[in-house]
């Protein structure tokens, strides 16, 4: 088959428009849309389906429905196995965000149909792992409003509210939490772990200290407190990703600082920038690079958007390793106008060079959030309004994942 063959195949699945949630439901499709299907030996399919896009993992849900031939070649464990040995990086599925001026709060989960379902009462807190971590009102809160935590999965709809903590979380009290894979300090490589035990990991400041306490599914409980003296550096309690490099995660604060959670020694500790001397900029970030870097993030502003990457690590002369992107150059020609009024980081795709930025076409503006992958330059419009992102990726194809599910349910039938 030639190549012009080829690339036109792989272009006809990109555009079949079908959404997320009804690729199974919808059993039928156009003749036109089979054609070419008995026309291809199975080996030349396989390999034209491994190369369908990993950033656009929709296009193996079009393509499953195609017809039953296909269906059962994205399903083989063979071709899962070489689809992730091509595509490393996990899969953007969708992202988490928080809804502005919702009363007392409200997060919306958008998946890549693009449908989206609203979360009332629930404020994001971080998404890793293939779950999502949530604070919400405790049931029965009297004036004071104490907090619980939910885990959610967004591709089974699983969740499960932690036990309480004693004291209590409340909406005044400055804290981050984060959700992880247990078997995340032995090098567990999240390609299917989202059904293992997880922790969660709330870090709070009190009265001259910060403190942190971990949950695991395993026992079902909270650990005892850890904590460390260092008045002067606060959490940032704005919803913000934690970061997560090996064995530490860590946690932006307020200023220059941060903290650093070390999961298997249980040793909580304060990080800084890696100068004191970054040039200003509108906004600090935290973020983790793709290459397993820890990253401190601000922008230029003089002559042109321009985001700038410091690494944690040092060159021989003590400064920091930095690379310069000019966004200007990746964003449509409307997104900036004369009076452009700043911009800033909002979220990361862990693992991957994803990052989402918000920019301020002039004062008072909303802001437009982009996508933007870093390697490609590429950037995407998401929605007006700024928020924080915490990005849904997995490396879960869901028609294979669903496939499997079917199988493991009909094996428990089976052997009952």
């Amino acid at each position: 088959m030639s190549m012009t063959r080829a690339c036109v195949l792989l272009s006809k699945i990109k555009c079949w428009n079908l959404p997320f949630s009804s690729h199974i439901a919808n059993k039928s499709m156009p003749m036109q849309r089979q054609a070419l299907a008995p026309e291809l030996a199975d080996d030349v399919v396989r390999e034209i389906l491994l190369r369908l896009t990993p950033d656009d993992p929709a296009c193996l849900l079009r393509a499953s429905v195609v017809c039953k031939r296909w269906r059962s070649i994205l399903t083989d464990p063979e071709f899962r196995r070489r689809h992730r040995t091509l595509h490393p990086s996990p899969f953007v599925l969708g992202f988490l965000r928080i809804v502005r001026d919702a009363v007392p709060y409200a997060s919306r989960f958008v998946s890549i149909d693009p449908a989206s379902r609203d979360l009332p009462c629930w404020l994001a807190l971080d998404c890793r792992h293939g779950r999502a971590l949530f604070a919400t009102p405790s049931p029965g809160s009297g004036a004071q409003v104490t907090l619980d935590f939910i885990v959610w999965d967004p591709l089974t709809n699983e969740r499960r509210r932690l036990p309480q903590l004693s004291p209590p979380p409340t909406d005044r009290t400055r804290f981050n939490a984060a959700v992880l894979c247990d078997a995340a300090a032995e090098g567990c490589d999240h390609r299917g772990c989202h059904r293992d035990p997880f922790r969660v990991i709330f870090i709070f400041n009190t009265s001259a200290s910060t403190s942190a306490r971990v949950y695991s599914s395993r026992t079902d409980d909270w650990s005892e407190r850890i904590s460390i003296r260092h008045p002067r550096v606060l959490v940032d309690n704005k919803p913000w990703p934690s970061a997560l490099l090996g064995d530490a995660l860590r946690f932006r604060g307020l200023e220059r600082y941060g903290f650093e959670y070390q999961l298997s020694a249980q040793r909580l500790s304060v990080i800084s920038q890696p100068c004191s001397s970054l040039p200003a900029g509108i906004y600090i970030s935290l973020v983790s690079a793709d290459d397993g870097e820890l990253c401190f993030v601000n922008f230029f502003l003089e002559n042109s958007l321009c985001l700038c990457l410091w690494s944690r690590y040092t060159t021989y002369n003590g400064l920091p390793h930095f690379r310069v992107i000019d966004l200007e150059k990746h964003l449509p020609e409307n997104a900036l106008l004369p009076r452009f009024a700043g911009a800033n980081v909002t979220g990361f795709a862990e693992g991957t060079d994803v990052i989402f930025v918000a920019v301020y076409r002039y004062a008072n503006h909303r802001g437009d959030v982009y996508m933007i992958q870093l390697n490609s330059g590429r950037a995407t419009k998401l929605f007006e309004g700024y928020s924080c992102i915490f990005p849904y990726t997995s490396f879960c194809i869901p028609v294979i994942d669903e496939a499997s599910t079917a199988e493991e349910q009909q094996e428990g039938v089976s052997s009952a």
